[in-house]
């Protein structure tokens, strides 16, 4: 049976930080600040398909505050984004969580009928460095806590205890044509990417393991990362051999406000929606034909 999904990728929130901060020292050193874009993406399973169903990759924040110091601007939650293609939260069947940073893990309980998947080495080694700190408190003042919410995280922790988190052990088949890839120690412990099964080859939803396209293009790791860059250069290599040299535009990464321009988008309210791919018989949701009222 042909395996084949829609993938549309939702801005929720903005925010701008130094160029370097994504797109790496020193090529984009002394350039000011961008604008970059809060992410998730949404997957659906094609009329082709025996079972349909929906996966959502990553979840966004309640609220958040930048390291930076820069307030995020005009967050929506999941209610108003999904809507904006005709999807709501409890529609969604799986969760995957690229990494545990708190602009990707941070609102998980807006999906409350879903699975969440997670690798076991980012959970349990984010534990050990939380359990490490004097004084947490101190919060993202500490570059370990720079880019975690630990009231986020000990919801993440009651919902381990719960039993709603599988966790997993490197590649995985999380639903049929939908693959969990593990880019252990570069941009976190255990962070991940996905590979989308779809009619025409395969798509990577990347999460933080490519910010920017240009990671991509220029085969340069950014400014800011936990992990180590040279792990994040293999992660680079991985995706280009996997969609082409020439089809990186099949590549959905973390932050970068270029996947509303590469691809066919509307906005609705403050943020642009990109339909990244659209399976064989399935409807587009193109400047928001789909979408649902408030």
């Amino acid at each position: 049976m042909s395996r084949d999904h829609s993938i549309w990728s939702f801005c929720f929130s903005r925010g701008h930080v130094p160029a370097d901060f994504f797109g790496g020292c020193p090529v984009c050193s002394n350039k000011g600040l961008v604008e970059v874009a809060m992410n998730y993406t949404l997957i659906a399973t094609g009329p082709s398909m025996e079972q349909r169903r929906l996966v959502m990759v990553d979840t966004g924040f309640e609220s958040g505050v930048s390291m930076t110091g820069r307030p995020f601007e005009n967050l929506e939650m999941p209610r108003a984004t999904l809507a904006k293609a005709g999807f709501r939260p409890e529609d969604v069947d799986l969760v995957v969580l690229t990494h545990l940073h708190f602009d990707h893990a941070g609102n998980f309980r807006a999906f409350p009928k879903a699975r969440i998947v997670c690798q076991r080495r980012e959970y349990d080694f984010w534990k050990e460095a939380i359990a490490a700190i004097a004084d947490p408190s101190l919060g993202k003042s500490l570059w370990a806590l720079s880019s975690m919410d630990l009231e986020q995280f000990q919801l993440f922790e009651q919902a381990v205890a719960d039993g709603r988190v599988d966790f997993i052990d490197g590649d995985a088949e999380v639903s049929a044509g939908i693959h969990c890839r593990l880019a252990a120690e570069s941009h976190t412990f255990g962070s991940q990417w996905v590979e989308v099964e779809t009619a025409v080859g395969p798509h990577v939803i990347a999460g933080d393991c490519v910010y920017w396209y240009a990671n991509l293009e220029r085969m340069w790791p950014p400014g800011y990362t936990q992990g180590n860059p040279w792990n994040l250069m293999k992660t680079y290599e991985r995706v280009r051999a996997l969609v082409g040299e020439h089809r990186l535009q099949r590549v959905v990464p973390g932050h970068d406000m270029q996947i509303y321009s590469r691809h066919p988008s509307w906005t609705t309210g403050a943020h642009p929606v990109a339909e990244i791919h659209l399976a064989t018989g399935d409807t587009s949701r193109i400047a928001g034909r789909c979408a649902l009222a408030d």
